[in-house]
């Protein structure tokens, strides 16, 4: 592969490699750039794409295109990997119902334009930029599940795109489709392509950012001036549309310094690393108001305290599963590795090719970003597999630099392991169920059952907005605990009163619905937002138990006015 700008030059490669340059025209020219095309030519010049710098010394002349001849591929290999992600993210898109925090984008994005800006200043500022981007489109086409999941699915395209872009213009042609093929067939890419959050989009721009960086190695530095200024961009939208986007900066880092390890710490080094630093600052200068509303509002994810993913080793565990199945991750992680014990040996003939710059990129890009939340959740809980979501298009550049180099057949073979073994998750995650909540059932189950005078009682204060989500049954009863409404107080559900008043309304209460999320309980009980009991919700109340019903994370339970049983044990038996 070649890459643009800049002369050719006659030299070493730090391997030892001699390096001339390559006639500008004619059968040699043509068949030295077939071969790059297929990823077979053993190495290129120092740093261009697909530099093995690191590899053996083989001794052997290595000719080098000129680089005006860069060669993208066929129009049909570029397109095909975000129209196989945009297919995979619109399939039964609107199937799954809205679960909790879709909800709260719901809760969000529904008030007036005016209240949703002051609320940011209380609470979920991280989602801010998200929520001010979906308002328009939520009070323009309406809150269906097409016109709110639709900006993560053309997100995941556009990841998918710069996925393939990296893979060519690091590696080849072919590197680049098999990387965007495989990012588009992972379950997790289309599962939060399906998805009203930030993430898929956080995903892309930092696939673009990291796009950008690439293209700062590989331009002549007289023109490096335009990538910084896009990149330090890409690193300002980044992370006003998610903080913890800024993670990936500590990743590029590793890539720059390994850059200007690659460039032997020259002027040309210096000025790189000069440049990235720049960028950096202003990047996260820009994003700095969100930064410091993210700290101010940190409660919000006290939630993590009691996650399954904030404690050791369920975080690993939540790594393990990135890619949306456990299988998936193995075949990628299995491809890689042979793959590159293939590349090793030298005893062949025509050594498997490896493009060493990609890993450079690729695996500070997967590892430091999560590492540095699990090691910052030893002292406080904050990570989830989401908010490193953006280190996936990384796995499928490895990935897809391993089937390249696995061969004609037996890479194709590795690729369509990889769809098999992510099939059943990609059929699960779009079942009505598929996001882990049913509101839309349970929503349509208090619908059917519900009497003049209900009430609803949220024990979780993660179930809130559900009532926002659609607007069958939930949005038309009174929230039993409700303070304060959300618009009034700026928040995203309203504020709480005090257990002692909370039960006296509960004993003059004609009927109560108990939501119940992640586990039925056999006494219901008032959790804060890190999950600890403020004391139980219907106990000791004259209300009794009418009925209970459950779709998969969430739990409906029905209290009548009146003395009688309140099945405080056996509520929960069949309904676990």
């Amino acid at each position: 592969m070649t890459s643009q700008g800049g002369p050719s030059a006659v030299g070493q490669t730090a391997a030892g490699e001699a390096v001339t340059t390559a006639p500008d025209s004619g059968p040699a020219a043509a068949d030295h750039m077939a071969a790059l095309a297929t990823g077979t030519d053993s190495a290129t010049a120092q740093g261009m794409p697909g530099t093995d710098v690191g590899a053996p010394a083989t001794g052997r002349e290595v000719v080098v295109a000129p680089r005006q001849s860069y060669d993208g591929g066929p129009i049909w290999a570029r397109l095909l990997p975000p129209l196989a992600a945009l297919a995979l993210s619109l399939w039964n898109i609107s199937i799954p119902s809205y679960w909790r925090d879709e909800a709260a984008t719901l809760a969000a994005v529904k008030r007036p334009f005016g209240d949703l800006v002051a609320m940011l200043g209380n609470v979920d500022a991280v989602h801010g930029a998200y929520y001010i981007m979906m308002w328009p489109l939520a009070h323009m086409f309406g809150t269906g599940e097409l016109v709110m999941r639709l900006p993560s699915a053309l997100a995941v395209a556009v990841t998918a795109a710069f996925v393939a872009g990296i893979g060519r213009r690091l590696a080849s042609p072919w590197v680049g489709l098999a990387a965007g093929l495989l990012f588009a067939i992972i379950p997790a890419a289309s599962r939060f392509g399906q998805e009203a959050r930030s993430y898929a989009i956080v995903m892309g721009i930092a696939t673009i950012a990291s796009y950008l960086l690439m293209r700062m190695f590989t331009a002549e530095p007289r023109r490096r001036r335009r990538w910084f200024v896009g990149y330090g961009a890409s690193l300002a939208v980044l992370g006003i549309m998610n903080i913890f986007g800024l993670l990936l900066i500590p990743a590029h880092l590793v890539t720059v310094a390994l850059q200007s390890r690659r460039l032997r710490g020259g002027k040309d080094a210096r000025k790189l690393a000069a440049g990235w630093l720049v960028a950096v600052v202003a990047g996260i200068a820009v994003s700095s108001p969100l930064l410091v509303l993210g700290w101010l509002q940190r409660g919000q994810i006290a939630w993590l305290d009691n996650a399954r993913a904030a404690t050791w080793p369920g975080d690993l565990n939540a790594l393990v599963e990135l890619t949306g199945a456990t299988l998936v991750t193995v075949v990628i992680a299995a491809a890689v590795v042979v793959a590159l014990a293939l590349s090793s040996d030298t005893s062949r003939a025509r050594r498997t090719p490896w493009r060493w710059r990609l890993t450079e990129l690729s695996l500070p890009w997967i590892f430091v970003p999560p590492v540095l939340l699990i090691g910052a959740s030893f002292f406080s809980p904050i990570f989830t597999s989401r908010y490193v979501l953006m280190c996936l298009p990384a796995a499928a550049l490895l990935g897809g630099m391993a089937v390249v180099a696995l061969g004609r057949v037996v890479g194709p073979v590795a690729l369509a392991l990889a769809l098999l073994a992510g099939l059943s998750n990609q059929v699960g995650v779009r079942a009505p169920n598929g996001h882990g909540d049913n509101v839309r059932v349970s929503d349509k189950i208090v619908r059917r059952h519900m009497k003049p005078g209900d009430v609803v009682l949220y024990t979780n204060p993660n179930s809130q907005s559900f009532s926002a989500a659609y607007p069958y049954g939930l949005g038309k009863l009174p929230d039993i605990a409700l303070k304060q409404a959300a618009i009034p107080s700026g928040t995203l559900a309203g504020t709480s009163v005090d257990m002692k008043t909370l039960r006296w309304r509960l004993r003059h209460a004609k009927r109560v619905w108990v939501i119940e999320i992640n586990s039925c309980v056999s006494e219901p009980q008032m959790m804060s937002l890190s999950a600890t009991p403020l004391g139980p919700a219907v106990h000791g109340l004259p209300l009794h138990f009418w009925g209970i019903w459950h779709e998969r994370n969430d739990w409906l339970m029905l209290y009548v006015h009146g003395r009688g049983s309140q099945h405080a044990k056996t509520a929960c038996i069949g309904h676990t």
